[in-house]
């Protein structure tokens, strides 16, 4: 890729939002001030105890949860369960709704949290982004306590992005390190979430549905926030509550069976690569899964919050917002380089958004993350740009195998990486942007958010 000016270059397809803009002025000197605002306001509408509060509600004898309306008969027991990284502030939230009407519950929660959560809910902390020993012993819990379920109650599920990793009880004689491996090798492979989910679906017993399956003959009501770009509920932590239809009437990725399975890893060249017992379990005739009573599924956050959230401080500071996608996604330094193009040519005062997730394909051995790789990348496009500045940021705090959740560049980034003798282009190609960044001060540090709605990516134009 050539990071230089070029006129034939088309900038990236916007689509114009009108806001009210106040009339104070503004100075790229405060250029971190604002996207540090941005960042708040964004964070704040992606907080998942409140989407739990707004769409459940409790009755003297009704459960209300989004538009539905399940009734609870007096004997009829209400059991949770919640995974993700979300899993905390969820049961925080659905335990007081529900107060004496839960029965019990688990949670898969990251291994980060330790604060503890409401008594009747049993936590296991689970690994992510490859599953750990705490996942499957997670997985086998909730098996254990859905063979106890009757018509009469009721099961509540509330998902978060980060539980595909952190509840999981694989197929027969696949194990934890089968696991682990496909895992990493998926990771690493630049596939999109929608086709790595569809492996781990297909040699998993609680995704695609094996959870709803599991709470039969009980009726599942599903709380979903979602962590994909296209908010396919299928996708979000695997979709363990959404029942796929058998067979499929074409081959096609985000179907979950073992002859779609393997085309991913096929066409992604690690089918050879993949352990024996997952190849195995993938070349094994597929038996009809055990029918279920069809889940309520109620999406309740999405990365749509958080984008118009940011899109609204940016208007009142004073930018004309521009949502260019909510469907990001791609390679990310080439997402980064198109949107480094637009802020060359965007008149400011301007903000440029975007919402999403990109992948990264490996092919070095540094490190770095997808927002890292985006944020310099769109640095060394607008390097030659007066007055404006970049911000990539995973809004569950984690870009990548780092404890950054992304970064905050500037037209004066790679001037800096210079003067301080760094190459940003080997950066780059060596998947090593972290270092780099980490050296002019651009890595953006905010912990784990408690929450996951994909990754925002903001722009400012001055003038």
């Amino acid at each position: 890729m050539q990071y230089k000016r070029s006129k034939t270059l088309n900038p990236i397809e916007t689509t114009s939002v009108s806001y009210l803009q106040s009339s104070s002025g503004l100075s790229y000197a405060d250029h971190v001030k604002h996207l540090a605002e941005i960042r708040y306001a964004a964070l704040a509408a992606a907080d998942p105890a409140r989407a739990v509060t707004r769409n459940l509600r409790l009755f003297r004898h009704d459960i209300l949860a989004g538009p539905h309306n399940i009734e609870l008969k007096p004997n009829s027991r209400v059991f949770l369960v919640a995974l993700g990284k979300a899993a905390p502030a969820m049961c925080h939230a659905a335990a007081e709704v529900l107060g004496e009407r839960l029965t019990v519950g688990i949670a898969a929660i990251p291994h980060d949290y330790t604060d503890p959560l409401p008594p009747r809910i049993r936590p296991h902390h689970a690994g992510h982004p490859l599953p750990d020993q705490g996942s499957l012993t997670a997985g086998q819990a909730v098996y254990d306590l859905l063979t106890a379920t009757v018509p009469d109650d009721l099961v509540l599920v509330l998902i978060s992005g980060g539980g595909s990793a952190m509840l999981e009880l694989p197929v027969p004689d696949v194990s934890l390190e089968d696991l682990r491996t496909l895992n990493m090798l998926l990771l690493r492979s630049g596939a999109p979430i929608e086709a790595v989910n569809t492996v781990r679906q297909a040699v998993s017993q609680i995704k695609a549905g094996g959870l709803a399956r599991m709470a039969s003959p009980a009726p599942v009501v599903a709380l979903i926030l979602s962590d994909v770009v296209s908010d396919r509920l299928s996708a979000i932590a695997s979709g363990p509550t959404v029942l796929r239809k058998i067979p499929p009437t074409k081959l096609k990725w985000g179907t979950a069976t073992p002859k779609t399975a393997r085309s991913v890893l096929e066409h992604y060249e690690i089918w050879d690569l993949a352990p024996q017992a997952v190849r195995a379990a993938l070349s094994r005739p597929e038996a009809p899964p055990p029918r279920a009573r069809r889940p309520r599924n109620i999406l309740v956050g999405s990365n749509r919050l958080v984008v118009n959230a940011a899109a609204g401080r940016a208007a009142n500071l004073g930018f004309k917002p521009r949502v260019i996608s909510l469907r990001m996604r791609g390679e990310a330094r080439d997402v980064g380089y198109r949107l480094g193009r637009s802020l060359c040519r965007a008149k400011g005062p301007a903000c440029l958004l975007m919402g999403g997730e990109t992948t990264v394909t490996v092919l070095g051995d540094g490190r770095g993350g997808r927002n890292q790789e985006l944020a310099l990348s769109a640095a060394l496009v607008i390097e030659g740009t007066p007055d404006a500045a970049v911000m990539a940021l995973a809004t569950d705090g984690v870009d990548g195998p780092t404890d950054a959740a992304g970064a905050v560049v500037s037209s004066q980034t790679i001037p800096q990486a210079h003067a301080l003798g760094l190459d940003p282009v080997s950066a780059l190609k060596h998947n090593d942007a972290y270092p780099l960044l980490e050296a002019v001060g651009a890595l953006l540090h905010t912990g784990p958010t408690g929450t996951n709605l994909n990754d925002l990516v903001v722009g400012l134009v001055y003038n």
